[in-house]
């Protein structure tokens, strides 16, 4: 529902063969020798996420709520994600990783923020979704592994 998804996005291979996307995952974790698969939702329906699904899934008194956005504006503060704050022990966090190019300003950064998601950021440029999940997963895990 992100306005920035082209519409072909969900006809991806990968998203009407959830084996193939599982596969995927595995293989990465078999060449970063680790044995933790993460829970992976494609949200199709942002608004239904984040008004219906998003507290049952990830409540926001056990889950650090995170949203991944190119740093574009200065008077902002930039938060990386060794700043990021968890609410309880084991660390646990949820990121919503957007479309190429971000996601929509301000309104859809402002709705997450509304719901608790803190925005951070890799930098001022702007990545591949793929490059931009591999790299938030990276430091996801070494920020919950240091919260333990």
């Amino acid at each position: 529902e992100s306005r920035k998804v082209p519409k072909e996005y969900f006809g991806s291979h990968l998203f009407r063969r959830p084996e193939e996307l599982r596969r995927c995952l595995v293989e990465g974790l078999c060449q970063a020798g680790d044995v933790k698969l993460p829970q992976l939702h494609v949200v199709r329906h942002l608004s239904r996420f984040l008004e219906q699904d998003l507290n049952i899934r990830f409540p926001e008194k056990e889950y650090a709520r995170v949203i991944a956005h190119p740093q574009r504006d200065s008077s902002i503060a930039e938060v990386r994600m060794r700043e990021v704050s968890f609410p309880s022990k084991p660390s646990r966090i949820v990121i919503a990783v957007g479309p190429e190019g971000g996601w929509l300003e301000p309104d859809e950064l402002e709705r997450f923020q509304s719901h608790g998601f803190t925005q951070i950021t890799l930098g001022s440029r702007t990545l591949r979704s793929d490059v931009a999940v591999v790299s938030i997963l990276s430091l996801a895990h070494d920020v919950c592994d240091a919260n333990k």
